[in-house]
Order: structure tokens, then C-alpha cells, then sequence
């Protein structure tokens, strides 16, 4: 995780036209064993020291116009879902969790050490949106913010393609129900 972290801040350090960079920290679907010695803990050691340290020389890099790469960088640090609360399941873990999760936004001029949104004292569900849209955020909601900040009309629709099949940065559904995507302007402000 962490050489992962120093090749992105490399590459970003390098102002080549890098454009988006993605980064797996592998073992997180912790079905069994959730607490053990290669577990949770673990994980989250190694992804605290490393978002860290990428957090870090980003903000110590300037660029040639005197900002740092943290000002032009947008980080999200997320998983695919949260993990089932309350009691461990019989195998010591967690199941997937789709009703609450958290994620962590930094850089391109997000406004740290804010919550937005809440849930119940469980973690369970959500309780408080805390967004405009009086929803939870979804991730066509993150996708459609990541679009933004990289400058990309995500609203467009695209009909002229090979295939001929319309393409959309981002759909209008969200598994089995119909949304209206947005963008997280209160991680701006």
C-alpha cells in the first residue's frame, strides 16, 4: 500500500498528464475472522500510515505556480460497502453492509475535518444525510463529484459512438430504484 502511495504521488509529482489514478488495498471482505492478527487491524494500520504519508507529500510539493499538489489533487479513500454492524456474524466477521459507509475526501480544495452526514449510534443506517440532496450518498453521488473536479460534464449525454448504443457518465438508476445523481458540493464548502 504504501509503495502504491509513493508511485501515485510520483506520478502525480511528475505533472505528465496523469489524469486519475486508482489504488487497491487488497483484504478488506473480511467474512471470517474480522479481528485477528491479519484482519481489520492490520488493514487499517497499514492505510492510516500510508493516506497519511500520501496526504503529506502531496501538501509539501509545489507546483510551478506555487500551489501544492494536494490543491489539484482529489483524493477519495472508499470501499465497495460497509461492513454489517452489531454482533460478528458465526465466522467472526462482517458481511456486506450497502445501507452505511464511510469514505475519506481530501485535496482540490475540500474542506477537512468535517462529517457529512451521520448514523445511527449502531452504524447501522443513516440518520442524517447531511447533503442537499436529503439522501444518503451514493456512489454515482461520488462519481459524478470525481467527473466535476476533473472537469468533465458528467451531465452529458454522449449519442454519437461506435456502437451506436448512447453512452452516460452517469445513469439515472442505481440498482433497482431511479436516482437523481449529484455532485457533493458540501465537500467544497
Amino acid at each position: 500500500m504504501g509503495e502504491a502511495c509513493v508511485l501515485a504521488r510520483n506520478l502525480v509529482k511528475a505533472e505528465a498528464g496523469t489524469r486519475f489514478i486508482m489504488i487497491s488495498h487488497f483484504g478488506w471482505d473480511l467474512h471470517r475472522k474480522i479481528y485477528e492478527k491479519e484482519g481489520h487491524y492490520q488493514l487499517c494500520r497499514e492505510l492510516d500510515i500510508a493516506l497519511a504519508s500520501l496526504l503529506s507529500d502531496l501538501e509539501a510539493s509545489k507546483t510551478q505556480d506555487g500551489r501544492t499538489l494536494l490543491d489539484k489533487t482529489f483524493i477519495c479513500c472508499l470501499g465497495e460497502f460497509g461492513r454489517t454492524p452489531g454482533q460478528l456474524t458465526v465466522n467472526q466477521g462482517r458481511d456486506h453492509h450497502k445501507d452505511a459507509f464511510c469514505g475519506v475526501f481530501a485535496g482540490c480544495g475540500t474542506q477537512g475535518g468535517r462529517i457529512i452526514g451521520a448514523t445511527d449510534e449502531l452504524g447501522a443506517k443513516v440518520v442524517d444525510p447531511g447533503w442537499q440532496k436529503k439522501r444518503p450518498i451514493y456512489i454515482e453521488d461520488v462519481a459524478a463529484t470525481i467527473y466535476s473536479v476533473m472537469g468533465i460534464d458528467w451531465t452529458k449525454k454522449i449519442t454519437n459512438t461506435p456502437s451506436g448504443r448512447a453512452f452516460e457518465y452517469i445513469e439515472n438508476q442505481s440498482g433497482t430504484d431511479f436516482i437523481d445523481p449529484g455532485e457533493i458540493s458540501e465537500l467544497f464548502e
